[in-house]
């Protein structure tokens, strides 16, 4: 890098960066100078100034937002890496590296943390930092390169990440037992309206809840909505009131007071998982790739 490169680098461009970082995060101008005129112009002009010296667009404006494009992601990812060594050299902790792990709630409580003993060991030397967001947040914070890696939908990921197989999550109808109190010759017939606690925290999941009303014939009477699986497990644990709740979560349900039924029918709500992270962090980050495909190992006989 020649002397008048980096003299740009270290005064000029430094600073357009910390803002193109913040934008880019926020995924908006307005959110980033928090809604203080003043500070979005000089923001504008910074990330025009930045493009300018870079010689490319790093964003796209889409109806009334931008988005970054293909290099303002690869940017994005790089620059926050570097920025997040940095911050490590200050605190006195670059040797320590740790990898930051992305995924829903659900992944986590049921299909992580029962093997976070593994996890550790896979993962050697480094610290994990785990962070709870939804498929869109973690494919996003990956991109960015605010997550090392996320477990997500495998249908969510993209060309833009490497994606690794990462074993799958099924459901199951758990219900009272006493609500299955009718019998006929044919064995134990289900209500033809069941109350019902439902999560709603993925659209996707919850439309297929729906769905499966139909399939068995019967009608939800849904009496309570719930974001997490944790606030569902509790809700029906402590009110007579069915639910869709993630295949390990039986385990912890009291077989005395529980039945699954529908194992048939429910088999559909399940999705495969995958494991993705972005090359540009691998690159700069080289425990990344060295330790996905031993958590991609670890999770993919959760088939």
């Amino acid at each position: 890098m020649s002397t008048e490169i980096f003299a740009s680098v270290s005064g000029f461009t430094i600073e357009r960066l910390r803002v193109f970082c913040s934008v880019a995060e926020s995924g908006s101008i307005v959110l980033a100078a928090q809604g203080d005129a003043t500070r979005q112009s000089q923001y504008s002009r910074q990330i025009k100034e930045l493009e300018e010296f870079l010689r490319t667009r790093l964003f796209e404006r889409v109806s009334n937002s931008i988005r970054l494009t293909d290099n303002g992601r690869k940017l994005a990812a790089t620059t926050h890496s570097y920025f997040r060594f940095i911050g490590e050299l200050r605190a006195g902790s670059a040797g320590e590296e740790g990898i930051r792990i992305g995924a829903g709630e659900s992944v986590f409580r049921w299909l992580l943390m029962p093997r976070l003993g593994a996890l550790q060991d896979v993962a050697g030397p480094a610290h994990l930092e785990l962070f709870t967001k939804n498929t869109r947040q973690s494919i996003e914070s990956v991109r960015l390169g605010l997550l090392d890696m996320a477990i997500v939908r495998r249908e969510s990921a993209d060309d833009s990440l490497e994606a690794l197989p990462c074993g799958s999550l099924s459901f199951a109808l758990v219900m009272p037992r006493k609500m299955l109190a009718v019998r006929s010759d044919n064995g134990t017939r289900l209500p033809p309206k069941i109350p019902l606690a439902l999560h709603t925290g993925d659209s996707v999941h919850t439309k297929g809840v729906m769905a499966l009303a139909e399939k068995l014939g019967v009608k939800f009477d849904i009496r309570v909505r719930a974001e997490s699986a944790n606030l569902l497990v509790s809700a029906i644990e402590n009110a007579d009131l069915a639910a869709v709740v993630p295949a390990p979560a039986l385990a912890v349900l009291p077989k005395d007071r529980f039945a699954s039924v529908g194992q048939e029918e429910t088999k559909s709500l399940a999705f495969d998982l995958s494991l993705v992270f972005s090359p540009q962090t691998a690159r700069l980050r080289e425990n990344i790739r060295r330790t996905a495909p031993r958590i991609s190992g670890l999770f993919a006989s959760l088939s």
